[in-house]
């Protein structure tokens, strides 16, 4: 025998059936529009002080990006469009922290990195840096560089700062290029411009208690 709802009585449990959609609608999209976002926001945070590393932007920023790269990482060479773009589009709120993570498997990276450590005791150290990450060769690197001083630092192995990235980045647990830090969440590997602007507002909108 067959069973057949009234029409008015199929228009209630439709309607009931919509309203319960609608309701659910917005906490399932709250649950899963940007769950990469999430895994990042509920991670433990860890201290990574800046030291003495080269910074871009602003002291007083909002958000710290600690870049840990290798000059000889191909990895590390797109993404430096992508980190300029960041600084560019967030000029106030933004800062980076660049350090050293050269990799054994690159011969030449870590000298790479000693190099521009010591361009920067003659205030040139973002100049190597963006000409490292270029390809550009060795004497644009150095251009305009006291040859002197530079090669008596480089013979010495810098002043340090190499050594204590590479101590810092065993200390978190960072083992590929490029790794990032953002506001002490580690993220190894590479990042687009999306997901950074998606880390950086949630850490701006946190700190102004909107988030």
């Amino acid at each position: 025998m067959k069973s057949f709802l009234a029409p008015a009585a199929v228009s209630r449990v439709l309607g009931t059936g919509a309203l319960m959609l609608a309701i659910a609608l917005p906490f399932l999209y709250a649950q899963s529009a940007h769950p990469w976002l999430d895994k990042q926001l509920s991670k433990q945070r860890y201290a990574c002080p800046p030291g003495n590393s080269p910074v871009r932007g602003p002291a007083d920023a909002q958000v710290t990006i600690v870049e840990f790269a290798d000059y000889e990482c191909p990895y590390c060479r797109s993404d430096e469009a992508v980190v300029k773009k960041v600084l560019a589009a967030y000029p106030t709120q933004v800062k980076l922290v660049f350090k050293n993570l050269p990799l054994d498997i690159h011969s030449k990276a870590k000298q790479d990195a000693i190099t521009a450590e010591c361009m920067g005791i003659q205030g040139k150290f973002w100049q190597a840096h963006d000409e490292y990450l270029s390809g550009a060769p060795q004497n644009k690197v150095t251009a305009g560089a006291d040859k002197g001083k530079l090669n008596a630092c480089i013979a010495q192995g810098g002043e340090g700062q190499v050594a204590a990235d590479l101590g810092l980045a065993k200390h978190l647990g960072l083992a590929t290029t490029p790794s990032y830090v953002v506001d002490g969440i580690r993220i190894g590997g590479s990042l687009g411009f999306d997901q950074f602007k998606l880390l950086i507002d949630a850490e701006l909108a946190r700190k102004s208690g909107t988030r």
